[in-house]
């Protein structure tokens, strides 16, 4: 008998952490996390590969129209102060769910296969959105208050399956805002593109912004009784992976602080400083 022959049948706690380490190497492949990816750049080849042998990439059946896929004809929902991924067309299919708002998050909350870190506080699920066909992308809006107003929002959005060729154009977040205060686009790796931005967003009655899930949003948190600020200023990133067929596996954050004192909704200056 070998030595590795005697190692195997000696060593159960070896054999273990040899299947372990397999397994968690093919989860890593399946569900690669955010940190892995930027760290070595060549998964995206790998994992865009394996979503097309899965079949997660294949191109969603056309729709009679909003109903037929589950829709309420909502546009998709996006981050910040940018265009929001499929704000501009109308015939991608969305359904949203309003989650119990009284339930606190902390730290780091599980979305989309993925880990996703949430500024200091508490915070609360407001919206819930899966947009696309087969719901290829999933978005979550979480908000923070302080003595009842609303101090911050979190939007997060991303694909869980590969988004087709066809659908992919409409669905990304647009990388380029006039109104920003600073935007700025790299190109990682072939393919690869990271876009971050931070802009204000004036809020209103009667302001409605450019995503229609943050409307919904928006209006469920004053229909309960959530004091809005009259601006706030949101802080956007945004990764976007184009396969060769011209699919596309994205995900974004946008991140909305008020600048309010604590507990206010009117500002300290006048709307006019927090313009471009």
């Amino acid at each position: 008998m070998s030595a590795a022959s005697r190692l195997w049948v000696r060593a159960p706690l070896w054999r273990t952490a040899l299947f372990a380490t397999i397994f968690f190497m093919i989860v890593a492949l399946l569900y690669p996390a955010a940190w892995l990816l930027r760290t070595v750049p060549r998964l995206h080849t790998v994992t865009h590969y394996i979503d097309h042998m899965l079949g997660r990439d294949a191109p969603a059946a056309p729709a009679a129209d909003g109903d037929d896929a589950g829709g309420s004809g909502t546009a998709a929902p996006g981050p910040g102060g940018a265009a929001p991924p499929g704000a501009q067309s109308g015939g991608v299919p969305a359904t949203s769910s309003a989650p119990p708002i009284d339930t606190d998050l902390h730290d780091i909350v599980p979305f989309a296969g993925r880990q996703l870190p949430l500024p200091a506080g508490t915070w609360h699920p407001v919206l819930s959105t899966q947009i696309g066909a087969h719901g290829e992308i999933l978005s979550n809006v979480f908000v923070r208050t302080d003595r009842g107003v609303v101090t911050g929002v979190v939007i997060a959005s991303a694909s869980t399956a590969a988004i087709p060729k066809d659908q992919s154009g409409s669905l990304q977040p647009t990388c380029h805002d006039d109104a920003a205060y600073m935007n700025r686009l790299t190109t990682p790796a072939p393919g690869v593109t990271d876009c971050v931005s931070t802009g204000p967003m004036m809020l209103g009655p009667n302001v409605t912004v450019p995503a229609p899930d943050l409307n919904l949003a928006f209006e469920r948190l004053r229909v309960l009784g959530f004091p809005m600020p009259t601006v706030m200023v949101v802080a956007t990133w945004a990764h976007i992976v184009r396969g060769k067929d011209g699919s596309v596996n994205l995900q974004a954050v946008a991140t909305a602080i008020s600048p309010a004192e604590r507990g206010e909704t009117k500002l300290s200056t006048i709307l006019a400083d927090w313009s471009k």
